[in-house]
């Protein structure tokens, strides 16, 4: 699992929703055995996309303010790690942490520690984090180790590594994690 926000697959999430849909509103014509099978595939998808959105939300809130930041700042030709909805949840979940922080706490201590310092207090995400991951396409001189010479991963090997210099080639799809 990858340690923060990966691209974005809202697309795929409302496609499978409305397959759902589609095959649930065709179970009147099947027969009894298949509604049956069919049920439990629904559910089975249905477990996965909310599991999906689950995890992402635990990430928006975990890393909100530094979630925020990185798509303000991002180029425009990168690809979105945020919804426009998780962005408007991730901006409002972080505005309304820092209400109650100010209102329940900041307010009354001193008048020196009222400010909280950006830099200190963002959560960040650990992108030194090892993972495992499947090499989709063949890619020549990957620098995993500054330390250890660049190698070449072949198509379907499984590696563990620390996510931050694999992360451009997630972005490229030329591998995934597992």
């Amino acid at each position: 699992m990858s340690p923060y926000l990966l691209e974005t697959q809202q697309e795929v999430v409302e496609c499978l929703l409305e397959q759902c849909q589609t095959v649930e509103e065709k179970f009147p014509q099947a027969s009894p055995f298949a509604v049956g099978i069919h049920q439990l595939e629904i559910q089975r998808i249905k477990y996965t996309v909310t599991d999906y959105v689950r995890t992402r939300l635990k990430k928006i809130e975990k890393f909100a303010e530094y979630a925020l930041e990185e798509e303000l700042v991002k180029e425009e030709q990168s690809v979105p790690r945020l919804s426009p909805a998780e962005f408007v949840y991730a901006r409002e979940f972080h505005r309304n942490t820092q209400n109650h922080m100010s209102e329940m706490a900041l307010k009354h201590m001193p008048s020196a520690f009222q400010k909280l310092d950006k830099s200190k207090s963002m959560a960040v995400p650990n992108l030194n984090t090892f993972i495992f991951f499947k090499v989709k396409e063949n890619t020549n001189d990957v620098q995993i180790d500054p330390r250890e010479p660049p190698v070449d991963l072949s198509k379907d090997e499984i590696h563990i590594s620390k996510y931050l210099p694999i992360a451009p080639l997630l972005d490229k799809s030329a591998v995934k994690l597992v």
